[in-house]
């Protein structure tokens, strides 16, 4: 760490850090945020879903059952109940792994990809109209700072960032 004119070592930069993170989470998380965005998507997909579908969309591949589980943080029989809840919607298949006949890759439908970029549309509407008033050069810094630091919690933590 860098000290400070004061010598403080950037602590209170630190907290303040860590109480707007928190915030972000907060807001981020929640449940009422996630049926704002699915209503002005016009889609019905519940939070575990779309976590999901937008993990195999970002990765832009078939990736195996144990893979999205992996990237996800969860466990391979919660993957496999919220595969079967999907596939029944028609928003994703699973297919035999043609490497191994015992495992299931797992593909995003038209309709599915149809879902989520809809979900993201209505996010990145929500962003932009939050931002609407920041100058661009504010907004380009945050940006930039923004990755920056997403990029090194997750080279620090092991954790793959998938965008």
């Amino acid at each position: 760490m860098t000290d400070h004119p004061d010598g403080s070592h950037g602590d209170a930069d630190i907290k303040t850090i860590e109480a707007a993170l928190d915030g972000v989470a907060r807001v981020l998380t929640r449940v009422r945020l996630h049926d704002q965005l699915t209503a002005v998507a016009g889609v019905d997909i519940d939070r575990a879903g779309a976590a999901l579908l937008y993990k195999l969309v970002v990765c832009g591949e078939e990736l195996r059952l144990r893979d999205v589980a992996e990237r996800l943080g969860v466990d391979a029989p919660v993957v496999t109940r919220k595969v079967q809840q999907l596939e029944a919607q028609g928003l994703l298949v699973r297919a035999a792994d043609p490497d191994d006949g015992r495992a299931v890759r797992l593909r995003v439908t038209s309709n599915g990809r149809h879902v989520i970029e809809r979900l993201l549309e209505a996010r990145r509407t929500l962003y932009t109209n939050l931002l609407a008033d920041w100058p661009s050069s504010d907004r380009a810094a945050f940006a930039q700072l923004l990755s920056r630091f997403a990029d090194d919690l997750s080279k620090k933590v092991g954790v793959n960032r998938d965008r």
